[in-house]
């Protein structure tokens, strides 16, 4: 919660700091850019390493570069020598780290809990993500006010630096062993063959795999054009903006509980139940032009999304073996985080010829299509991920 905190702290400021040297929503959208394209050429590599390295030792360097990165923007800044070049080049730094951070971090939680318990550490995990993005921008915020709109960067990306010691001081204290036994390792592309033949012939990964480029290209849309919807649709503005922000976040963080609170006793169903319901309050929300309505249907469409992803976490991987788990990991981290800088370009790309409203119809209608066409499939994709079954449903 700490680092994830000064992560949004760091991701708040730096969009502040890009605007306030550049002027250019283009290269708002060119940072972005940079910090998810590594993501989307190099996390199968990275699912490939996290099964042959020690886990945690891993996460450990991985979360050691994140600091160095964070504390090289802050002393750079602080010092008045930033450049918007320079923050292209950690960007794109910060994107290749985190191609190996999340299959890694993904990878190592079945060491942490029982298989009985993954899915509620998988919800609690998306519960701490999504609270800290309503704590950290409002942190940042606040400094920014108080220290100038160059200083306040500065020290936000200070602070920023200093919350990764709470992360890397858990991973220090963790006892458990994450490396698997292997006689023998075949190439990395070998390996990464392996994993994305394993997911394809598995008709459970492959159809939630489905579901999950779906929502990662097309759901999203939504996000990236609340600016919009603010002012030309609902026409609330700047301050309107802010608390539909608001509203993701803290609609995230209670799908996210929610989901952790729970055993389904049929995960696939649920999945499927969970996307119906946000397709149908992301079309909602496109049509509405009234505002208190807006928000409502806004912590609904986020509760819905967050709960779906964590459901489709747990499931992949319930289905996976030990030994492919960082690869199929990988692909899981590609399809969410992969496909979003095509989200990007989609979503502007039709907002200007369509309009803002008619782009997130049409996002909710292909999203509503992949889950009548996984719904089709399902006797043939329920069966492997049974195991997250319990015979219950109750507290978690």
């Amino acid at each position: 919660m700490v680092s994830l905190t000064g992560s949004w702290m760091r991701t708040t400021a730096l969009s502040w700091l890009v605007y306030d040297l550049t002027g250019s929503p283009f290269m708002l959208g060119m940072v972005t850019f940079a910090n998810t394209v590594p993501t989307m050429l190099f996390s199968l590599v990275g699912g490939a390493v996290a099964d042959r390295a020690e886990k945690r030792t891993l996460l450990l360097g991985t979360q050691s570069a994140f600091m160095a990165i964070a504390a090289a923007l802050a002393v750079l800044t602080l010092a008045g020598r930033i450049d918007v070049w320079q923050i292209l080049v950690f960007s794109v730094l910060s994107g290749v780290a985190a191609s190996l951070d999340m299959p890694a971090r993904q990878s190592f939680l079945p060491h942490l809990v029982s298989r009985e318990d993954l899915p509620n550490a998988i919800a609690l995990n998306s519960a701490m993500f999504n609270a800290s993005r309503i704590v950290g921008p409002a942190i940042a915020g606040v400094i920014i006010a108080q220290f100038g709109p160059r200083a306040g960067p500065g020290w936000s990306f200070a602070v920023n630096a200093v919350t990764y010691l709470a992360v890397i001081a858990a991973l220090v204290s963790i006892r458990v062993s994450s490396r698997l036994d292997a006689e023998r390792r075949e190439s990395v592309v070998a390996e990464i063959r392996e994993g994305i033949v394993h997911a394809w012939r598995t008709p459970a990964i492959r159809t939630l795999l489905g579901l999950l480029a779906t929502a990662g290209t097309f759901g999203f849309t939504y996000v990236v054009l609340l600016p919009v919807f603010a002012r030309d649709v609902l026409e609330v503005e700047a301050r309107g903006y802010g608390a539909l922000v608001t509203a993701t976040g803290v609609g995230s963080t209670l799908g996210a509980l929610a989901m952790a609170s729970v055993r389904l006793r049929r995960p696939l169903a649920a999945i499927l139940g969970l996307m119906g319901t946000f397709v149908a309050l992301l079309a909602a929300f496109a049509l509405s032009r009234h505002y208190p309505l807006s928000l409502v249907l806004q912590l609904g469409v986020s509760g819905a999304m967050t709960a779906f992803l964590a459901g489709i976490n747990a499931s992949i991987q319930s289905a996976t073996p030990d030994a492919l788990r960082g690869r199929v990991m990988s692909l899981y981290v590609f399809a969410l985080f992969g496909t979003g800088p095509l989200a990007g370009l989609l979503a502007g790309g039709m907002a200007s010829v369509w309009g803002a409203q008619v782009t997130v119809l049409i996002s909710a209608a292909t999203c509503g299509a992949a889950a009548l066409a996984a719904w089709a499939g399902t006797r043939r994709a329920a069966r492997p991920v049974e195991p997250l079954a319990a015979t219950r449903t109750g507290g978690g």
